[in-house]
């Protein structure tokens, strides 16, 4: 370990800066998606069963039907994952553990390294939900694509909140202000998704009850926004590789180490 530790590594990047392009994979695919569909295919994906006017697209109706905006929301959402996947959950698990210790409950408690365990599972269910409804179009299956959007919109729902209440049994006792800072945007963001998650299924019920206009564009709007506060979510758990880099090393005993 010691002589893999002190090489020279073939490829450094910085961490935080890492995690700002991942966050952003999602957020220029929506964009562009959209854009696209908007400018290219309007009337094909803002069409409903209702035949009723509106403005924009559903992300669902954006990503999943038509080329190119299904090839980059796919391309964007599969190279988003993989590090989330192998990462993420692993770090945060880590890092919660390390620092609860010495704080007002052992890290050794079982209720909070079960919270931990969770929050983990959460985050890879999440993530495993997004993959399937990404790559399961509403229009190859729409009742797998709803159903891994209501998983997807659960766990992460559930993700968020453990993770607000993890960051609060970690902090420093009293918060310094940087930690109440973040734990105050955490605990908005958080709450800024579940109202616009909230509009969102009541403008879809709605549009589907009583057909009126420009109420699927309404929905279509509040989804974007629950798009949008969760990456913001997200990215606010980037803190912990603050002043961290993500090093790929070279090992000259591989070869004899596998033998």
């Amino acid at each position: 370990m010691s002589s893999v530790n002190s090489q020279e590594p073939l490829i450094s990047v910085c961490a935080e800066h890492f995690a700002i392009f991942i966050c952003s994979l999602p957020l220029f695919s929506t964009a562009l998606c959209v854009l696209i569909a908007v400018v290219w295919h309007f009337d094909e994906t803002t069409r409903t069963h209702c035949k009723v006017p509106n403005f924009l697209p559903s992300i669902s109706a954006a990503i999943g039907g038509n080329m190119p905006e299904r090839f980059i929301w796919r391309v964007g959402i599969a190279l988003h994952c993989l590090p989330r996947i192998l990462i993420m959950p692993y770090s945060l698990h880590k890092h919660y553990k390390n620092t609860q210790l010495g704080r007002k409950y052992s890290s050794t408690t079982w209720w909070f390294s079960l919270l931990n365990f969770v929050n983990g599972a959460l985050h890879l269910v999440e993530n495993g939900a997004l993959l399937t409804l990404t790559y399961i179009s509403s229009t190859d299956n729409f009742d797998v694509h709803e159903g891994s959007f209501i998983v997807f919109m659960a766990s992460a729902i559930l993700f968020m909140l453990l993770t607000c209440i993890l960051f609060r049994l970690t902090a420093t006792q009293p918060m310094t202000d940087e930690e109440y800072k973040l734990f105050k945007r955490k605990v908005g963001t958080m709450s800024f998704n579940c109202c616009s998650f909230g509009l969102a299924v009541y403008f879809y019920l709605r549009h589907n009850w009583y057909c009126e206009p420009y109420m699927y564009t309404l929905f279509a709007l509040s989804e974007y926004l629950t798009v949008v506060s969760n990456i913001a979510f997200h990215w606010l758990c980037t803190w912990i590789f603050s002043g961290c880099s993500i090093s790929i090393l070279h090992n000259d005993n591989l070869q004899a180490k596998m033998r």
